[in-house]
């Protein structure tokens, strides 16, 4: 499976060896940096690229004009007399993303919120909300998306 998505529109421009190449290349940005590429359309000597980064290990994120540079480079070392057109999209963390016990027992004093008043308002056990609040117990995405709506009403 190829880490371009649809990249069979570009099999009747470039020989297999360069498709395999141009994939390849993709394929590093996808394993280094999770930039998924998909050619969204061929015109004449035009190519419309989505360029998407989802979330990293290391967290280190590209800018639009980043995304937007390194597909350039990427199609036009392959296909240099065509316009790259790109549609970029950078990686936008959750909200939830910031949630954590230290987190949470800012909001819970700053508002004035127990563990027994969360318990109540949401329908969970008083033993689980404080072991997710005193860290006993790690926290889902769906959890931390739980604390940060409910500590931010």
């Amino acid at each position: 499976m190829s880490s371009i998505q649809n990249i069979i529109l570009l099999e009747n421009l470039l020989s297999a060896e360069r498709l395999l190449k141009l994939d390849r290349a993709a394929s590093r940005h996808q394993e280094q940096s999770n930039t998924n590429f998909n050619i969204r359309s061929i015109g004449e000597k035009t190519i419309e690229v989505e360029t998407v980064q989802g979330e990293t290990t290391s967290g280190k994120y590209a800018n639009e004009a980043t995304l937007i540079k390194r597909t350039e480079g990427l199609f036009r070392k392959h296909l240099p007399d065509y316009k790259i057109n790109v549609s970029p999209e950078t990686f936008q963390a959750s909200p939830a993303s910031v949630v954590n016990t230290a987190w949470i027992d800012k909001m819970m004093q700053q508002k004035g919120i127990r563990i027994k008043q969360i318990a109540f308002d949401t329908g969970i056990d008083r033993e689980s909300v404080s072991d997710w609040v005193t860290g006993k117990r790690s926290m889902s995405q769906i959890v931390k998306a739980l604390f940060y709506f409910y500590l931010n009403k």
